[in-house]
């Protein structure tokens, strides 16, 4: 009879441990269950964190390719502005060539109208 109240005793501490890690077990399936979903509720933030990112390396490379053309067509514009100032040079150094000749022909001319009214 001693024995069997033995028994009984181990059994009842067995059946309370067991109950004990059903409870703990339990306790933990909760926690990793909460986890779980944070994890999926932050890598869903990633994902999106991720496309927004995309979209931002688009807008950079789109403006970056802008302003690589807006460069491209300053220095079009600069090489026209060279070109028209050599131009310009040109044309005035000839003016300016002929500009005195054409001075000394207008004084003779006035000067010999001048004398004429003396």
């Amino acid at each position: 009879m001693y024995q069997d109240q033995n028994i009984n005793s181990q059994f009842q501490q067995t059946q309370g441990i067991i109950a004990q890690l059903i409870n703990q077990t339990q306790q933990s399936s909760q926690m990793y269950q909460h986890m779980l979903q944070q994890e999926q509720q932050n890598a869903l933030r990633l994902e999106e964190l991720a496309q927004r990112e995309q979209k931002a390396v688009q807008i950079i490379q789109s403006a970056l390719q802008g302003h690589q053309m807006a460069i491209q067509q300053l220095q079009q514009v600069s090489q026209l502005c060279r070109q028209l100032e050599q131009t310009a040079q040109s044309s005035f150094q000839s003016l300016n060539m002929q500009q005195p000749q054409q001075q000394t022909n207008y004084g003779n001319s006035y000067g010999s109208s001048y004398r004429g009214y003396q």
